[in-house]
């Protein structure tokens, strides 16, 4: 006995007779419907939509009754007590139909812990999947590896961890949203490399006006700066006992783990990347600035002439956001910069407390910022003056994050997985020329090499 044919079935056919007429049209008359394919186009997009019709009514019919479902199983499941206001019930559920974000576990510990406990196939633990089926965006579902999504306040609060650690550098670029499911994005940047008369804004040019005269037009020239997030990922394994004695610990340690190195990956690619698979970092950027060094100067060092070049290189509009990026190294030789007053002379560099409202060091009134990933002292990218306020972060949502039994289930390993996807690049096609001086100046200074 053949299958029993659906509407969805029927709509497929129909597309399919539509396609027919058109073609035929195509081939038999230019393009140009008979009046009898007219009027069978006309039949067809009439059962189209009568089937759209019946189709709509019945996922309606199909929500109420989920809807039903879910009613009757929040008054019968253990624990709950939708009349009392404020309480949670076992699966933190609150009174106003908000989810708990933590889906009642304590902490990311005792999540794993319950992983742990269903065994290989998450899927069969009751109180595991109805935990994490609540709350939009969430799904019980289980992978073909066993992986299973992590409640959203831990995946929120790794994010948060990246996103304000001054290694991740994202908290000074500017940042640019990308919806799930879009590939990439363009945005339209000002192609502007001279502040010249006719060259601001890549060609906007202002007159003075005669009282007969005829206004001259002008635009802005703009370029496209394309960005393609991609993924970045820690993979770790974590052992079954571990997470059986001390799952707080695993807690913390896997959130400190996977934010530091999520944090570091990130500011290492916004730096230096070379956008291979990877943003595309400040180092090397054509908009970036080389100021030379003194002629005579020592190897390995930095001096208060290097630092007033540096600072008169970058564009005055940029200087109230910049930041000096550092290796560690330089500092000890950023303590002995002084300037010469009358006499004696007084610092250049601020050391943290000498400025009561930040904790970070000065050096011309703007902070110091240590990073692991710029150069040692005397080469390069050792010393960095810049706004990052000109370098696009395009990121997409948060850090990603599943965990499987699957993987090392008979070295009695538990798989935990974090992806997070972003792309960057600077706002800036070039240096600028300033409409009086001879030097370029840009929104990245570096000073180079002293060897």
């Amino acid at each position: 006995m053949p299958p029993k044919k659906t509407l969805t079935d029927r709509l497929a056919a129909i597309a399919t007779e539509m396609d027919q007429i058109a073609a035929a049209a195509d081939k038999d008359n230019g393009g140009i419907l008979t009046a009898e394919q007219e009027q069978q186009l006309t039949k067809l997009t009439t059962e189209s939509t009568e089937i759209r019709g019946k189709l709509e009514g019945i996922k309606k019919t199909e929500a109420a009754r989920a809807a039903a479902a879910a009613i009757r199983t929040d008054l019968t499941l253990p624990g709950g007590n939708p009349g009392s206001e404020g309480q949670r019930d076992n699966v933190g559920r609150v009174k106003d139909g908000e989810p708990d974000p933590k889906r009642g576990f304590a902490n990311l510990g005792e999540y794993c812990l319950a992983v742990h406990e269903a065994g290989p196939n998450p899927a069969s633990s009751h109180a595991l999947t109805t935990k994490l089926a609540i709350g939009d965006g969430m799904s019980a579902g289980i992978s073909s590896e066993g992986g299973v999504l992590v409640p959203p306040a831990f995946s929120t609060a790794i994010w948060d961890r990246v996103r304000t650690r001054s290694n991740s550098l994202l908290q000074y670029c500017t940042p640019v949203p990308i919806d799930a499911g879009v590939d990439s994005i363009t945005i339209p940047g000002i192609d502007e490399t001279s502040r010249a008369d006719g060259a601001r804004w890549g060609g906007v040019r202002g007159y003075w006006k005669g009282e007969l005269d005829q206004m001259q037009a002008t635009q802005p020239k703009t370029r496209e700066i394309t960005l393609t997030p991609q993924e970045l990922y820690v993979f770790a394994f974590v052992t079954d006992k571990l997470l059986r004695r001390a799952p707080q610990a695993a807690s913390s340690l896997l959130e400190m783990a996977a934010g530091d190195e999520i944090a570091f990956k990130i500011g290492a690619a916004v730096f230096r990347g070379d956008g291979v698979g990877k943003p595309k970092g400040i180092t090397g950027n054509a908009s970036t600035v080389v100021v030379s060094k003194e002629g005579s100067q020592t190897a390995g060092t930095i001096t208060a002439k290097n630092v007033n070049q540096m600072w008169s290189r970058c564009y005055a509009e940029y200087r109230n956001d910049a930041v000096w990026l550092i290796n560690q190294d330089v500092e000890p030789a950023l303590e002995e910069l002084s300037a010469t007053v009358g006499t004696g002379g007084v610092p250049i560099y601020l050391p943290s407390g000498g400025i009561a409202d930040t904790p970070n060091a000065r050096l011309k009134g703007r902070p110091v910022v240590p990073i692991e990933y710029a150069s040692t002292l005397g080469t390069v990218g050792d010393i960095t003056l810049v706004n990052l306020a000109g370098y696009a972060a395009a990121v997409r949502g948060m850090v990603d994050k599943s965990v499987s039994m699957h993987l090392k289930f008979d070295f009695a390993k538990t798989a935990f997985r974090w992806i997070f996807e972003m792309d960057g690049q600077s706002f800036f096609s070039g240096t600028l020329t300033p409409h009086k001086g001879a030097n370029t100046l840009g929104a990245c200074v570096q000073l180079e090499t002293r060897a």
